[in-house]
C-alpha cells in the first residue's frame, strides 16, 4: 500500500537477480510490462527491465558494490526520461548482501520547472530592455509620422513622390504596431477575475479567430457535461485562446480538422476543486521537436508575417491565472495545445 502510493519509483532485486519489489511508479517510468506490478515479482530483472537494460545492470552491479550511490542520474534508453536515483545493496541481519534497491524519480518535471524559472528571469530582463527601447522609438516615430503626413498633403495625388511616401507611411505604421505589441507583451498581466463559462469562452475565441483566418475545414467540439466555471479574466483569457485557435487555423492553411474540447480533471493535489482543461488541436503538420520550447519565446516566429507575440502572450496570460499551457505534437503531424486552469474555488497562486 505504501509503495504503491509513492510518487518515486522503487525496484529491488535479490541476490539471484530476481525482482522482489516493483511499485507502480517504477513500472510506469521504466516501461515494464503492462499489468499489476506484482506480476513481475520473482522474475529475472533483466527480463522485467528489458526496456531499460542500464537499470538492470546498475541493480546487479550494486550487489558487489561496497558503497551506495547516494545521488546519481541516468538517461533511460529511448529518451524516455532522465532519472535521479539512489542505489544501495540490501543487507540481512548478519550484514551480508542479500540484494539491491534503487529509489528514483523522473527529473523531467523538475527540469521543466527549472526551465520555467530561467525563462521567467530572461523574460523579465527582456521586458525591461524592450520597454526602454519601445519608449525610445515611439516618441521620434510619432514625430516622423506627423511630418510625413503633412508632407503627404502637399504632394499631388497620383504623383510618384506621393506613392513613395505612402509606402514609407505604411512601413512606419508597421513599426508602430510592432512597438505597441512589444509594450503590450512586457506589461504585467493583472487579471480582473470573475465567473466564466469555459465552453462559452472557447466558442467566442473560435468565432473571433474564424473572422481573422479563412478556414473551410471541419470543426469538432467535445464538451464535457456539468463543467465547473472558471475564476478568470474573460477578456484576457479570450484573447489567449483566440491566439491559440488562430495559430491552429494558420497551420491548417484553410483545410483539415480543428478540434475544440473542454473537460475537467482532478487537480494536481488530487483533492479539492478540479482543473478545467481547454484544448485546441489540429491535424496539420505539427511542430518539430526542436521548436516546441522556442515557439513560446517572445518574438520567435516561423511565419513570414508573424510577430512572435501571440503564443508567448497566451502563455503569460495562462500563467497569470495560475494555470499551465502545454503543447503536444505527434511525429506524424498534428498539434494540440492544452490550457489547464484551476476551476472557481480552486485558484492557485
Amino acid at each position: 500500500m505504501l509503495l504503491g502510493s509513492m510518487s518515486s519509483g522503487v525496484v529491488a532485486i535479490d541476490r539471484d537477480g530476481a525482482v522482489r519489489v516493483l511499485n507502480a511508479g517504477a513500472q510506469q517510468v521504466l516501461g515494464c510490462s503492462a499489468g499489476a506490478p506484482q506480476a513481475a515479482l520473482g522474475h529475472d530483472c533483466r527480463e522485467v527491465l528489458a526496456a531499460q537494460p542500464g537499470v538492470a545492470r546498475l541493480l546487479l552491479g550494486a550487489l558487489e558494490r561496497k558503497h551506495p550511490i547516494s545521488r546519481g542520474e541516468l538517461a533511460l534508453s529511448g529518451g524516455v526520461a532522465n532519472i535521479g536515483l539512489t542505489l544501495a545493496p540490501v543487507r540481512d541481519a548478519h550484514g551480508r548482501v542479500c540484494g539491491s534497491c534503487m529509489i528514483f524519480r523522473d527529473l523531467a518535471p523538475i527540469e521543466r520547472q527549472d526551465e520555467r524559472v530561467r525563462l521567467r528571469a530572461r523574460l523579465e530582463a527582456l521586458g525591461e530592455m524592450a520597454a526602454g527601447l519601445a519608449h525610445a522609438i515611439r516618441n521620434p516615430l510619432a514625430g516622423m509620422e506627423v511630418s510625413a503626413g503633412l508632407l503627404h498633403r502637399r504632394l499631388a495625388p497620383g504623383s510618384e513622390e506621393r506613392e513613395l511616401l505612402d509606402e514609407l507611411l505604411g512601413e512606419m505604421r508597421a513599426v508602430s504596431r510592432s512597438v505597441s505589441q512589444s509594450l503590450e507583451f512586457v506589461r504585467p498581466a493583472s487579471p480582473e477575475l470573475g465567473r466564466v463559462d469555459p465552453v462559452g469562452l472557447l466558442e467566442e475565441a473560435w468565432h473571433v479567430a474564424r473572422a481573422r483566418v479563412a478556414f473551410d475545414g471541419a470543426v469538432e467540439r467535445a464538451w464535457q457535461d456539468d463543467l465547473p466555471p472558471l475564476e478568470a479574466d474573460a477578456e484576457q483569457l479570450r484573447t489567449a485562446l483566440t491566439d491559440l485557435v488562430v495559430n491552429a487555423l494558420q497551420a491548417l492553411d484553410g483545410r483539415g480538422r480543428l478540434t475544440l474540447s473542454v473537460h475537467a480533471e482532478a487537480g494536481g493535489s488530487g483533492d479539492g476543486p478540479p482543473d478545467v482543461i481547454l484544448g485546441v488541436a489540429d491535424d496539420g503538420p505539427g511542430v518539430p521537436a526542436g521548436l516546441r520550447e522556442k515557439i513560446f519565446h517572445p518574438f520567435f516566429t516561423t511565419k513570414e508575417d508573424g510577430s512572435g507575440v501571440g503564443l508567448a502572450n497566451a502563455q503569460k496570460v495562462v500563467a497569470s491565472h495560475g494555470g499551465r499551457l502545454e503543447l503536444t505534437s505527434a511525429p506524424g503531424g498534428g498539434c494540440r495545445f492544452q490550457v489547464r486552469l484551476p476551476s472557481a474555488g480552486g485558484a492557485r497562486e
